[in-house]
């Protein structure tokens, strides 16, 4: 007879031997976990959201992991998500040209993101959460002494390997030993999928602080990185002096001056796209009424550093948004004001963004046109990376007022709206421009589209400098930044110092509304 078998025992001796097991090999888990797992946010959102893939690893988790070892979990977990915030900020901020202090500020713009951005933004939050959760209930105290002694050994000698490689890889492509506070590539970020040049690390803290330094300004959290405040070259500077009109004109008729900031033009490499794009002011009809000036400006930030180049000629950049009243005496709304001229500024989004509301005010705008102003006339929204009036349709807008006669002269400044990256694809323009002009167009979706909503923004401004006008016009029309694409391979199309211009100065004794 067969003796009866109790599994039970077994069964609780094998549970309670596999925790031992797996309590041994925790230091494991936990070495995983801060070298490879706690940086699965940062890849999906650099995926989803379009982020400069700046790095396989971030080397500051490390240090988080190795001090989770000693400090208190709920401690260690919190600084994981100030060290993953700070990750994705540095993201956004490297691909997107803002100073990490406009990141923060205008982090309630998010709402204006199309309803697929808000839940991918949302995903990313929940695994960020759940990241944190997990660090916060690792049971780090059951782990004996020897085994704390391997798991920061290995996170050490990780982050070691890694910041080493980046540093052999800066020494090869640049000749001399990086410095540990500004460590550059030549290649400073790639897809994810170029293992010869990416990064192996990240290092937000270090990029956090340089962004503040380059992109920021004044009104910085760190107010040793100011911005230099000092005179930068312009393209409405240059039409000013151009066109004679800081001096008056005497008795002739003052003109209108039409400031027009292109969002994401930039310098493109490629001179058959370049003349493609500005190909709308050769027209014979157009030539015939103007004078076309073309060149390049330097760019140094994101869309409202290149608000204050054009509107205050100087790199004040962010703290325009706090500018002072002494300090705004220099800039052309004041100046335009003082020469009998209507100021009038122009935004597809809500004046909330970047505070325009108040700062457009501040410098001497006398007449605030958004989103909400321009639907109660009718104008249509057009979908992008934010959600905002259509910018053909506000070229039109503009067209017909100045086609209305004033006794005053205005200077209007509007700042577009629908080639903001990561622009739609496709473009979802009735009639977008033709990307056959090169092959990189034609295989490029994300290139075409960008190329035909710049396109379509100079097309619409042509047709307005030849409808019928009230008086004679200046119109500036220059690029912001450049386009901030994610795909390193288009990002380096572009010129990462200049944006175009285009200037048109009416022909003396050419009356355009007479015509």
């Amino acid at each position: 007879m067969e003796r009866e078998i109790n599994i039970l025992p077994l069964i609780i001796s094998t549970f309670f031997g596999s925790c031992r097991r797996l309590l041994c090999a925790q230091w494991l888990l936990i070495v995983a976990f801060y070298a490879i797992f706690a940086n699965i946010p940062f890849w999906v959102a650099s995926h989803w959201l379009l982020l400069l893939p700046l790095g396989w690893f971030c080397a500051e988790y490390a240090l988080v992991g190795l001090l989770a070892l000693f400090a208190p979990r709920i401690l260690s977990a919190a600084l994981l998500l100030f060290v993953i915030a700070a990750d994705l900020t540095s993201a956004v901020s490297k691909t997107y040209y803002l100073a990490p202090t406009e990141c923060l500020v205008n982090i309630g713009s998010l709402h204006e993101f199309p309803g697929a951005r808000l839940l991918v933004v949302a995903a990313i939050v929940v695994l960020v959460l759940l990241i944190t959760s997990i660090a916060a209930f690792f049971p780090v105290e059951a782990i004996r002494r020897t085994y704390r002694s391997r798991t920061a050994a290995c996170l050490v000698a990780l982050a070691v390997l890694a910041v080493s490689a980046d540093c052999i890889a800066v020494v090869r492509e640049t000749g001399h030993i990086p410095n540990p506070f500004g460590m550059e590539r030549l290649s400073d970020a790639n897809k994810f999928s170029d293992f010869k040049n990416l990064w192996i690390c990240r290092y937000p803290a270090i990029r956090l602080v340089l962004n503040e330094r380059l992109l920021g300004g004044k009104s910085n959290a760190m107010s040793v990185f100011q911005t230099d405040r000092s005179p930068v070259q312009s393209a409405a500077a240059l039409a000013v002096r151009y066109a004679s009109l800081a001096a008056g004109r005497g008795t002739q008729k003052m003109p209108n001056v039409v400031l027009i900031l292109v969002e994401s033009w930039g310098l493109g490499l490629d001179s058959s796209i370049r003349s493609s794009l500005v190909g709308p002011y050769a027209q014979p009809g157009l030539l015939a009424r103007y004078k076309v000036l073309q060149g390049s400006v330097p760019f140094y930030g994101s869309t409202v550093a290149g608000e204050a180049r054009e509107l205050c000629g100087n790199k004040i950049g962010f703290h325009i948004l706090n500018i002072s009243a002494q300090e705004s005496q220099d800039c052309l709304p004041d100046l335009f004001v003082s020469l009998g001229y209507h100021s009038l500024a122009l935004h597809g989004m809500d004046g909330r963004m970047f505070n325009r509301l108040t700062w457009y005010s501040r410098i001497g705008f006398q007449e605030q046109w958004f989103r909400d102003q321009f639907r109660q006339e009718g104008l249509p929204d057009c979908v992008g990376a934010f959600v905002g009036i259509c910018d053909a349709d506000i070229a039109e807008w503009i067209g017909r007022r100045l086609g209305k006669e004033d006794a005053t002269p205005d200077f209007i400044h509007w700042t577009t709206l629908n080639s903001h990256l990561p622009v739609p694809i496709p473009s979802g323009l009735p009639a977008g421009a033709s990307c056959s002009l090169t092959s990189l167009l034609a295989q490029q979706s994300a290139l075409c589209s960008w190329y035909q909503l710049v396109s379509n923004v100079h097309v619409s401004v042509s047709k307005m400098a030849m409808s019928h006008l009230a008086r004679q016009t200046v119109f500036v029309i220059v690029g912001d930044h450049a386009p901030p694409f994610a795909n390193p391979a288009l990002r380096r199309q572009f010129s990462n110092t200049e944006v175009p211009y285009v200037v048109l100065i009416p022909r003396l004794g050419n009356c355009i509304a007479d015509r």
